[in-house]
């Protein structure tokens, strides 16, 4: 004799190929196809006790008893359905809601990207207005690849945003790249007669000849008074300044390079230009408020990073 079981999986395999139905219509479908297998019963139980010529009541006994097997076993299929439609919409309504959004890691004695920090400009050279709404400061190493490599990105993005965004370079030679420190002095001299971007690049540029030599014929290149850089080049002033800057970003956290803070917001590395164009969006939201508001173009960066971490 044919049992229901399959014909009843068959609401539950067109719940799962087509839309979602409701609880309240897959148990009616259940109960219909209960309800039709019953009936097919009855009709093979009463053409089976004719032909037999079975006693009446005892064919009944017998129909009974048949039935409340089937009836048993539809009732347990049912609960079976039922849990399953439960499960199936707990996993629908978890898919709606979308994977949870990865939170940024924050390694110890690292700075926390979602907090601020209250990074100084100082006298780190620096392009753009200070009116930009938006400044980034960047801790660099010039024997470092990755710093090299991110300068392009930098770039592209002061093209983006234009007179919103000001760039602003900060130095931490690391111990291990022993020419560092070196070139960062060399910047630094040839910032003192407003050549240090022109440097920067050529230190960029050739990163693995990082040598006193060709300092000097890269400042001759620049047209600058050789002699006065050579003078820098030995000034303990200029040394004192790349070593406070290196300080000062090693106590915020950024102790390697690139590390970059938008606004006082710490991104690590040579991110592509979606992770800077999205923080700087959010912070250039957040400014475009308080100019808003009242605030000085002029004031905003101060005032965003006043209140902000010292340390990681």
């Amino acid at each position: 004799m044919m049992r229901p079981r399959v014909l009843l999986a068959l609401p539950l395999l067109l719940a799962v190929a087509c839309d979602q139905p409701s609880k309240e219509e897959l148990d009616t479908m259940i109960q219909d196809g209960a309800r039709q297998q019953v009936e097919q019963l009855e009709a093979k139980l009463a053409k089976a006790a004719e032909e037999n010529q079975e006693d009446p009541e005892q064919a009944l006994a017998k129909r009974v008893e048949t039935l409340e097997v089937q009836l048993a076993d539809v009732s347990s299929q049912l609960v079976g359905l039922q849990a399953g439609n439960s499960e199936l919409r707990t996993q629908i309504e978890a898919l709606k809601k979308g994977p949870d959004k990865p939170v940024p890691e924050v390694r110890p004695g690292r700075p926390d990207p979602a907090q601020y920090y209250k990074v100084e400009v100082g006298d780190a050279q620096k392009k753009g207005s200070d009116s930009a709404l938006v400044t980034i400061v960047t801790w660099s190493d010039f024997q470092c690849p990755y710093c090299q490599r991110v300068t392009s990105t930098i770039e592209g993005l002061r093209k983006d945003y234009g007179k919103d965004l000001r760039y602003v370079f900060k130095h931490n030679p690391l111990a291990f790249h022993k020419d560092a420190r070196p070139a960062a002095i060399a910047a630094e001299a040839a910032g003192e007669q407003g050549k240090f971007w022109e440097m920067h690049d050529k230190l960029f540029e050739n990163s693995r000849d990082l040598t006193e030599k060709n300092f000097i014929s890269w400042a001759r290149e620049l047209g600058l008074n050789v002699k006065q850089f050579k003078r820098d080049l030995d000034s303990s002033a200029i040394a004192d300044r790349v070593d406070q800057q290196q300080r000062d970003g090693n106590a915020l956290g950024a102790k390697g390079t690139p590390a970059f803070f938008v606004n006082g917001r710490f991104l690590s590395g040579a991110q592509p230009a979606a992770n800077f164009k999205k923080l700087i969006d959010e912070e250039m939201k957040k400014a475009q408020a308080k100019v808003a508001a009242g605030t000085s173009p002029t004031r905003v960066y101060a005032e965003t990073v006043a209140t902000g971490r010292t340390a990681p």
